[in-house]
């Protein structure tokens, strides 16, 4: 639906939201964009920005992360600023959505070869992939592609496991270590280095 077709009213709601989720005022941006859906139903932006809202809200009530939601805010930040296509995140949900791993494989492919910049793609190739050489480079990718703190901790561990693996153990537990002392990672991440780190003790 074209914006000449909005009415008035639903866009000025848009505009509202948008602003007030942009000084952290979630609760208030989730409302008017509530009321905008209300008054035209068909129209995307609102129902996209609302996704994006309860979102940062999440992450607000949760900053050491919440199941995906550093990921989906990476996407969909990703989406409005023009850095991803639209839809980006939706295909990439389908990666979990799906139980068919021919599909999964389809979809990384695509991710991968026409989205190269969007590291939970590499993650995604490195996690299904039972080739350690296309693993590490999936990583290495990954890594370089500036992640989320919930992607970029997975890549890091599943490089650490790769290089205990090979025989690096002092590699491995560096990686780990540097990972549970920082503070740019998930609640989720830590917990998993600790236990991975254990086991290489």
């Amino acid at each position: 639906m074209e914006n000449k077709n909005i009415d008035f009213r639903a866009e000025q709601l848009h505009q509202e939201a948008r602003a007030l989720g942009q000084t952290g005022k979630y609760d208030l941006s989730i409302s008017k964009l509530q009321e905008a859906m209300k008054i035209q139903p068909t129209w995307a932006y609102p129902v996209y920005d609302l996704a994006l809202k309860f979102y940062k809200k999440t992450d607000e009530l949760e900053p050491k992360g919440f199941f995906t939601t550093k990921t989906a805010i990476y996407s969909l930040e990703g989406e409005k600023l023009g850095i991803f296509p639209k839809g980006l995140y939706l295909t990439y949900m389908q990666i979990e959505w799906t139980d068919d791993i021919n599909k999964k494989h389809e979809i990384i492919s695509f991710l991968t070869q026409n989205v190269p910049d969007f590291a939970p793609g590499w993650k995604e190739l490195a996690d299904i992939s039972e080739d350690e050489t296309v693993r590490l480079y999936a990583i290495n990718q990954g890594l370089s592609k500036k992640p989320d703190s919930q992607t970029e901790g997975i890549l890091l561990i599943n490089k650490a496991i790769i290089l205990n693996n090979n025989q690096d153990k002092e590699g491995a537990k560096q990686i780990l270590n540097t990972l549970v002392l920082s503070g740019n990672v998930t609640k989720s991440n830590v917990e998993l280095a600790e236990l991975v780190l254990n086991s290489l003790l």
